[in-house]
Formats: C-alpha cells, sequence, structure tokens
C-alpha cells in the first residue's frame, strides 16, 4: 500500500475503492463497517464501494469491475478507454479462465488468457495493452466494421501486420481469429487502406505491371515522398484518397504539399477516391493505362 489516505487513493481511482484497500490503509473492520452504514462510502459491489459525493462516471465503473473481480480491462471497454472506439453499454473486464468470481452489475467478465506483456495500465487503471487491445476488438466485430477499424489501426500505428501474425501464430484457436485471418489476407500487399487495396486489385485484374505499393522516392538519398502506388520507370504516381480516415485538414495539407513537390520533380500524379474505386473502376484503370508507355 502506498503512503495514500484512503480518499486519495479513492480519488485516484475515480471514487471506487474496495474494501480491503482501506483496510490496507490501517482502517479497522468496525470503522469500515461504520463508514458503510453512514454513508461515507457506498456499496457498489460486493467489498467495493464509492465515496460520498463521488459521481459514478464510466470510469468508475471500470475500476469497480476491476476490483470486485480482480481483472484488467479488456475488450471494447479497452477499445475505448485508449480512444479508439466508442463507449460500450458495459464493461468488458477480463479474468484468468480458472477464475470464478461474481459478475459486478452492468459488467461482462470474460474468462480468457493474456500475457503478461499485454498487460498494463492507463491512468493507474488494469488494462490490456494498446495492440494486445486492438487485435482483440478487431476479432470480435462485424466483418464490414472489422475492415474499417483495421484500416484505421493500421493507419494510426495501434497496431501492425506483425501483431495481427503473431496473434494468429501464437494463439490459433482465440476467438476472433477467423475474422482475424480475413484482415490479414487483406493487409498482405502492405495497403494502408481498403481504398489502396482495391486500386491494387484493379491493376492486377488489368493486367497492369511495373508498379510498387507505398513506394518511397528519394532523390539524392533523400527520402521526399512515399506513394501508395508508383509506376518509377515511368513517374507516375497514384494517390488513393479511402474512407472516413482520410479526410482531416492535416492529411489533406500534407498530400498537397507532397503532391507539388513530385510534379516540381517530373512526376505526374493522379489521385482517385473510394467513389472512382468502387463505381468506375473502367475509367480508374482506362486513365491510368493512357498515362503509361504503350
Amino acid at each position: 500500500m502506498t503512503d495514500l489516505t484512503w480518499s486519495q487513493l479513492a480519488e485516484r481511482q475515480h471514487g471506487a475503492i474496495a474494501r480491503y484497500q482501506l483496510a490496507e490503509a490501517g482502517l479497522a473492520r468496525h470503522v469500515i463497517d461504520a463508514m458503510l452504514a453512514s454513508g461515507a462510502v457506498v456499496s457498489h459491489a460486493r467489498g467495493v464501494y464509492v465515496a460520498r459525493g463521488a459521481p459514478v462516471t464510466y470510469l468508475t465503473s471500470a475500476w469497480i469491475a476491476v476490483l470486485a473481480t480482480g481483472g484488467v480491462i479488456g475488450l471494447a471497454t479497452a477499445a475505448h478507454v485508449w480512444g479508439m472506439a466508442d463507449r460500450p453499454s458495459r464493461i468488458d473486464v477480463i479474468i484468468a479462465p480458472q477464475r470464478r468470481v461474481g459478475t459486478p452489475y452492468a459488467c461482462r467478465v470474460h474468462r480468457l488468457y493474456v500475457p503478461r506483456s499485454a498487460l498494463t495500465t492507463c491512468d493507474l487503471l488494469p488494462i490490456t495493452a494498446r495492440a494486445w487491445t486492438a487485435i482483440d476488438h478487431l476479432g470480435r466485430m462485424r466483418p464490414t466494421d472489422a475492415q474499417r477499424f483495421a484500416d484505421r489501426a493500421l493507419q494510426q500505428r495501434w497496431i501492425t501486420e506483425r501483431d495481427i501474425v503473431a496473434r494468429l501464430h501464437d494463439y490459433p484457436s482465440r476467438t476472433g481469429n477467423t475474422t482475424l485471418r480475413h484482415i490479414r489476407a487483406a493487409v498482405v500487399d502492405g495497403a494502408a487502406s481498403a481504398a489502396e487495396r482495391r486500386l491494387h486489385r484493379l491493376l492486377r485484374r488489368a493486367g497492369v505491371t511495373g508498379w510498387r505499393a507505398n513506394l518511397r522516392i528519394r532523390i539524392g538519398g533523400v527520402l521526399v515522398a512515399v506513394v501508395d502506388v508508383g509506376f518509377e520507370a515511368h513517374r507516375l504516381a497514384l494517390e488513393v484518397d479511402g474512407w472516413a480516415f482520410h479526410h482531416d485538414a492535416d492529411r489533406f495539407q500534407r498530400d498537397r504539399v507532397r503532391q507539388n513537390r513530385l510534379v516540381a520533380l517530373g512526376w505526374t500524379v493522379l489521385r482517385f477516391t473510394w467513389h472512382d474505386l468502387t463505381q468506375r473502376p473502367e475509367q480508374v484503370i482506362a486513365q491510368i493505362v493512357e498515362c503509361l508507355p504503350a
């Protein structure tokens, strides 16, 4: 136990405090019972209280779940805490497979193995690590939602292709692996978004060769730009504007600066949208072929 008073500890835990923590703080059993009787703390789960006057927020509920079960926050709740997903209605808490505990109100208890290396804290809250969380969350999503989330997770560097491969290799029977295998197959070519992968497929089906995904363009050993698809021999760059995650102001400005730099170096830059790739693929290929030598 630290040198914090019980009230300070409760404050750090968003108002939640466990009975064993009160005892560790030096409070006798009868004192704790008196606090409970007077309303100084209010019971919210077996052996877990909230300090009087403390607002019961979503993070308070997360702490209650952790203290009541001895587990860690995981899955959709962890994804929300890490800023990767909307807030789920219930608290997802993970405990060891062999453990048996009661289930606090509005809490889902999952008996799953999590390696020690995948455990961490976020603002002191015990939680699964960011990459582990993202893959867990991804594996339990519907296919279409999973694809969107995977694109964002890869772009934001929450996960890498290597993380997905390692999960499938190390835990071949884990729930969610079917979805992960589909995602792994989709990202094997190194594309950072579904739009880029769609462009790759269009190029392959049309028999267009001589291109590289995520081509790094260097001048005098200095990296000038990385283009989504590049025909280096012909100085042709294809840039893809994917779905929601590509339409922020900073990304827009960086893309235009990079495009202007490439044009100044003698490159032709073609830009395509998700709508182009899905609604007019023949025209996309025709425009690309037109810029390539016969």
